[in-house]
């Protein structure tokens, strides 16, 4: 485990190299298949795991699921812990769990086997207008593209934000999810397994060409904030 909590981190602080064309970003669930149920893979009665996690969803893929920050991470449930606008009884991964005084950062998803896209349902912590984000990488952690999307964190239930993205061929192994605050949630991630059965949302992708940004920076301005207490 300590090998592959290295090797997670490890991806991380690599750069992002030029972005591809053809990715779509999307506020649909229904452009993406294959639902990954975190009750299912882990429970859902408040415990901590640490990162990070192996999953299978639905249709049997399988992957990782982890904070990049390396602490654990908590398996909550909406209505039970978690008390938010995300679907009634939906499991959630929260990133509010300080350990040794560390801040959250993203949720980062990896995918044993390429997928068009993912998505997932997002809450903020604390409540409030957020801004949330999913940037997709290849196998060899290449920049496919950047999705952003606006949300409301409230406590009504199934009206949370959905945000995915997804490309025009099967290359994506990696999607970190964030938002502008340190701490939130996702719900079910769902993953997108095919091209068929999709409506592009009008909605702008952000496309990042060569540059000096990279995850890492992500990781030191997410751990640069103080975290915040759960929902």
């Amino acid at each position: 485990m300590k090998r592959i909590t290295l090797l997670f981190l490890l991806c991380l602080s690599l750069g992002m190299c030029s972005a591809w064309a053809g990715t779509t970003g999307s506020t649909n669930p229904n452009d993406f298949q294959d639902p990954v149920d975190w009750c299912v893979n882990y429970g859902c009665n408040g415990q901590q795991l640490g990162t990070p996690q192996a999953w299978t969803s639905t249709g049997g893929n399988t992957g990782l699921v982890g904070l990049v920050s390396s602490q654990n991470m908590q398996i909550l449930q909406q209505g039970v812990g978690w008390n938010g606008n995300l679907p009634s009884g939906m499991g959630v991964i929260y990133n509010g769990v300080t350990t040794l005084g560390n801040t959250p950062g993203g949720i980062l998803a990896s995918f044993n086997s390429p997928v068009f896209g993912a998505g997932a349902w997002i809450q903020d912590d604390p409540y409030g207008l957020f801004t949330a984000t999913i940037e997709l990488f290849d196998s060899s952690f290449n920049l496919l593209g950047t999705f952003s999307a606006p949300g409301n964190s409230d406590t009504n239930p199934a009206d949370a934000l959905f945000i995915g993205a997804y490309d025009s061929t099967a290359d994506v192994s990696y999607a970190l999810f964030d938002t502008n605050d340190d701490n939130f949630g996702i719900g079910t991630m769902r993953l997108k397994t095919s091209q068929t059965g999709t409506t592009p949302e009008p909605s702008t992708l952000l496309l990042v060409g060569p540059s000096m940004l990279g995850l890492a920076g992500v990781i030191r301005r997410r751990l640069s904030r103080k975290s915040q207490e759960v929902l």
